[in-house]
């Protein structure tokens, strides 16, 4: 057993040197009848402003054009830039990817590379990379800034580390919703926001509770009501009672630190009042495992992941590693979620144990953790993340029916028929998008983009869909000409055109010459990728209501998890953190809510958590996958939005 210790290391910095705040910035899509004059009023910002971060206004205002507008200043910060870094960009980098990377915010990057507001991120680019200056961030570096908070203006109020929405709100006894009406811009909080309240309405601390005893907060009528606790009160009924958090509670009633007893009164949000947005957790599809949840033996999981802490000596800092240590940086990430989904269960009541053994990305190792351990005392394995890993581990596990989670991996390995996949393969991703499109397409004029090196993609295609005309790339110069996207468009009905192709080029010309017909033409577009690496405008996948699988869906709003781990780590969490999170609550859930994992694959459908769904499959013979997708499309407000799909029955091979 080995206690693994991470070390989130934060940089918190300026966009620009000399700057004193941060900008924010919002997106307009240029409607009919609309000037540059219509737009400073709209906005209150000046002609100047709108030039300066939109430089193709100088040739004029045009329908459908993506501007950029400074939004009001929300952040005060104290990030200073020391140097910049060059970065050649590489194929599938991208943004948010570099963001991850550098540990900084993409608006750090746009603002030292000022281009990058009106033109995509492409391979090739050379950019510069701010690297900031270390500061600690703590409550008396904010009134540093600001310096003290009690002098902001009647109606201000500077967020404080580990500050939700639902803390202020009842600060000022309003409900979340009307909070969020007051800041609409504002989406997830970071401590030294300056968010607007209510006016004339003084403010009760947790310090002032504290000193006072159980206090009502001046709240509209009726928003909370006295509840008297009955014999028997666990803390976790009485969440489900209050329909509130565990700290929400205790917030509202400081007394409940002391424990619960029978014949206590106690505050909490009035039900028949109105829903009451909180930090409980937020995922939809999961309730009914909650709702469900009988089995509440204690769970025992073995962690097995790739840490390498053998490389770790006097003279390699734990941040030499992670720089150079691709691997253990995901199995980190991973880690601090998985660790969150273990205490938001415990706090559920169910009692959840794990132990953790370092993998070092290597075979032998693996087996020897396999060997000398006794495996029958858990309930589960989650990881490895190699795949060459899993399959040792759960070939090893399987005459003793252990459950072997594959949290990462989506290529094809041998299913022991203990393997769990929890990642959907590219195999299901695409079969999924072709049962979406051969019910869509019903009636409509079908195009197919082919290409001459996946010929097998062609064939996948048009076999779903018989009546479609195929464009195939001329196999001199492997190009289709401009004139042959549109020779085959129709004016009369709506036009589906399937990208079954992966070549970088001609999935670009596609959807620049299709995104050029949208004004004469009503058009759908559907492709096998989200093309984020290849750098894409997202106003033309808007304009072409782009359509396209994939394995998750990034969290659009800010919910118990994100706020969670934000308070621990003093960053958001990235894919492979809310990863760990998703895989590991929904393992223990489904644990909870049957006599195991295999019975609760069938008796449990789909699952939905923060970022993830599942839904596991067997194989004859074999073991689990996960054949949970989202299908999603883009809107014209350039968001992303979650398309239903009419779900077959599960198939058990």
């Amino acid at each position: 057993m080995k206690y693994i210790v991470v070390i989130v290391c934060m940089c918190f910095a300026f966009a620009k040197a000399n700057a004193a705040c941060m900008q924010n910035y919002q997106q307009h899509i240029v409607a009919q009848g609309e000037t540059i004059y219509t737009l400073t009023r709209m906005y209150k910002v000046t002609s100047q402003d709108l030039l300066s971060l939109n430089p193709d206004l100088k040739s004029g205002l045009k329908y459908g054009q993506v501007l950029l507008i400074p939004a009001p200043n929300k952040v005060l910060t104290q990030r200073k830039i020391k140097k910049y870094k060059s970065h050649h960009v590489g194929r599938k980098e991208t943004l948010y990817s570099l963001s991850k990377k550098y540990e900084i915010t993409e608006l750090d990057i746009k603002e030292s590379n000022k281009e990058l507001y009106s033109n995509p991120l492409r391979k090739g680019d050379r950019i510069q990379i701010p690297v900031f200056e270390d500061v600690e961030i703590s409550l008396s570096k904010i009134k540093e800034v600001v310096s003290d908070p009690a002098n902001l203006p009647d109606g201000k109020y500077l967020v404080k580390p580990s500050e939700g929405m639902y803390r202020i709100a009842s600060k000022y006894g309003i409900k979340v919703d009307s909070l969020h009406q007051l800041n609409p811009e504002v989406g997830a909080l970071r401590p030294g926001m300056i968010l607007n309240v209510p006016k004339n309405v003084s403010l009760i601390t947790s310090e002032d509770k504290d000193n006072q005893g159980p206090v009502t907060p001046a709240i509209e009528d009726n928003q909370m009501m006295q509840y008297v606790l009955p014999n028997n009160m666990s803390m976790y009924l009485l969440k489900k009672v209050a329909g509130v958090s565990e700290d929400s509670l205790i917030s509202l009633n400081p007394q409940l630190k002391e424990g619960l007893q029978e014949g206590m009164s106690v505050t909490i949000p009035n039900p028949n009042y109105g829903k009451v947005t909180d930090l409980k957790l937020e995922t939809s599809g999961v309730a009914r495992l909650v709702d469900s949840l009988n089995n509440f033996k204690k769970q025992r999981l073995a962690i097995m992941l790739p840490f390498s802490l053998q490389k770790i000596d006097e003279t390699t800092s734990d941040r030499d590693n992670l720089k150079s240590d691709r691997t253990m940086r995901i199995a980190l990430d991973f880690y601090s979620g998985l660790k969150i989904a273990i205490d938001s269960a415990n706090a559920l009541g169910i009692p959840v144990i794990y132990d953790v053994f370092d993998t070092q990305k290597n075979i032998q190792t693996t087996q020897n953790i396999l060997k000398q351990t006794d495996f029958t005392e858990y309930n589960t394995v989650i990881g490895p993340l190699m795949s060459v890993n899993v399959v040792e581990t759960a070939k090893e596990l399987k005459d003793k029916g252990i459950p072997v989670i594959s949290p990462l991996t989506n290529t094809e390995v041998r299913l022991y028929r203990n393997l769990f996949q929890a990642r959907p393969s590219d195999q299901v991703l695409k079969e999924k998008l072709q049962e979406y499109l051969a019910t869509y397409a019903v009636g409509k004029n079908v195009i197919i983009i082919t290409d001459n090196d996946r010929p097998e993609l062609k064939k996948e295609f048009t076999s779903i869909l018989p009546g479609a005309t195929v464009l195939v790339p001329n196999t001199d110069k492997n190009y289709i000409y401009s004139a042959e996207y549109s020779k085959k468009l129709k004016s009369d009905t709506e036009n589906v055109i399937v990208l079954a192709i992966e070549n970088e080029v001609l999935i670009t010309d596609a959807v620049v010459n299709y995104a050029a017909k949208t004004a004469a033409y009503q058009i759908t577009m559907f492709g096998l990728e989200n093309f984020e690496d290849m750098g894409l405008s997202n106003t033309k996948l808007a304009s072409l209501n782009y359509i396209f699988p994939r394995m998750f869906k990034e969290s659009d709003t800010t919910n118990s998890f994100i706020e969670k781990y934000v308070s621990i780590h003093k960053i958001t969490p990235n894919s492979y953190a809310t990863r760990g999170f998703d895989v590991t609550l929904d393992v223990i859930f489904r644990q909870a809510s049957a006599a195991d994992l295999y019975e609760s694959a069938f008796i449990n459908a789909k699952t939905q958590m923060t970022e993830n769904k599942f839904d596991y499959s067997k194989k004859f013979f074999s073991g689990f996958y996960n054949d949970a997708i989202y299908m999603l499309q883009y809107q014209e407000d350039l968001s992303i939005k979650e398309l239903h799909i009419n779900g077959l029955q599960k198939n058990y091979k």
